[in-house]
């Protein structure tokens, strides 16, 4: 009987070894698609107050630019995985739980204002990018404020469970600033703060305080500095291990930056807002991730 060649045996053990390394049928599997099927149902997870991204109308409606977005997932899920009654559910979030609810698979998808940072991407997936901005400072039409230096003795407030509060604090005590800070778990109730005199600046992504002056009793008495704090890139948020269902997402939204309907959305959602919107920020954001098929 023949002994097996030397180089038989190499091929052999290397054969085994890149079948161990393969994944398993099991872990193969996209747990989001997989829920998402078996349920017949696709279920976004929403935040309230983040006008214009994510908010409730005085009827109960939940509407806004990121919820256009996921509604435009819906329809391709519905389509891909050919479920025309794949049913849309809507699931509130908070700024505590919103990452417990995707990886627990309470939420399919999260969509609001989550800025993607490194950190966060250890937990959970992100798409492609859907709006950029920083953060920025609106204090009292008659306000001197005009940089974090010149709060010193001051009060400002900050959205509790943000990126903006984090980077925020971490400066102020890194540059040893004599600043009271006050968090709200409303972004609406630091408005209030603000006009009421409670503090003397409120610290938010400037996206957001131009969201909360539209809706604001007295906008004209509100002034933004005009200077960035930090950078904040927001993204679509889901189960990190999830690529079937984040390639069919970033599908879709590389296809959306595509086509002239990104720009009738930024119509719907920002247009009004003028020069504020940071308009050639978001066209040039368009245009970068508009990835060809």
């Amino acid at each position: 009987m023949k002994k097996p060649s030397s180089k038989i045996t190499i091929i052999t053990a290397l054969l085994l070894i890149f079948r161990l390394s393969l994944p398993s049928q099991a872990e193969a599997k996209d747990n989001t698609l997989e829920r998402i099927e078996e349920t017949n149902s696709f279920v976004i997870g929403y935040r309230t107050e983040k006008h214009p991204f994510s908010s409730v109308t005085a009827t109960g409606d939940v509407e806004g630019y990121s919820i256009d977005l996921c509604k435009g997932i819906y329809e391709k899920l519905k389509q891909d995985l050919d479920k025309p009654d794949l049913e849309l559910k809507m699931l509130e979030v908070t700024a505590d739980n919103r990452f417990d609810y995707v990886q627990e698979g309470k939420v399919d998808i999260v969509c609001g204002t989550t800025s993607w940072t490194f950190k966060r991407q250890e937990k959970v997936g992100f798409s492609l990018l859907t709006y950029v901005t920083g953060a920025e400072m609106l204090v009292k039409d008659d306000s001197r404020i005009r940089s974090l230096k010149s709060l010193k003795g001051k009060k400002a407030g900050l959205i509790y469970g943000t990126l903006t509060a984090d980077a925020i604090t971490k400066r102020i005590e890194r540059d040893n600033l004599d600043i009271e800070l006050v968090t709200y778990k409303h972004p609406k109730a630091g408005i209030e703060a603000l006009e009421n005199r409670e503090i003397d600046a409120y610290i938010a992504d400037r996206i957001i305080l131009i969201g909360l002056l539209d809706a604001a009793d007295a906008p004209n008495d509100l002034k933004l500095v005009n200077r960035f704090y930090t950078y904040d890139p927001y993204a679509l948020m889901f189960a990190r291990q999830s690529l079937d269902f984040k390639l069919l997402v970033d599908r879709y939204l590389a296809g959306l930056y595509r086509s002239d309907k990104s720009l009738k959305l930024f119509e719907k959602w920002f247009a009004h807002m003028g020069i504020r919107s940071n308009e050639n920020i978001l066209r040039a954001m368009f245009k970068l991730q508009s990835i060809p098929e």
